[in-house]
């Protein structure tokens, strides 16, 4: 059975994004990012398409919930 790729969340701050996909990536878990390029083109600010995706695997979320739900430290 193939595993379905999911976005998870859509972040508008390019530092958080990579912050959260540091933390899974860490913990292990499959993940990755889209977007962050066209963060970087000024006309597109205000478009869906601006915003940086965090994409995951269907089968993890309920995992990657309850991590991320874990207090740092």
């Amino acid at each position: 059975m193939e595993d379905k790729i999911v976005v998870y969340r859509t972040f508008a701050d390019p530092i958080e994004a990579n912050i959260i996909l540091t933390r899974l990536m860490d913990a292990g878990f499959n993940c990755f990012l889209s977007g962050e390029n066209t963060m970087n083109l000024g006309f597109l600010l205000d478009s869906p398409l601006s915003y940086i995706q965090l994409h995951v695997f269907e089968n993890e979320l309920e995992d990657i919930e309850k991590f991320l739900a874990e207090p740092i430290g």
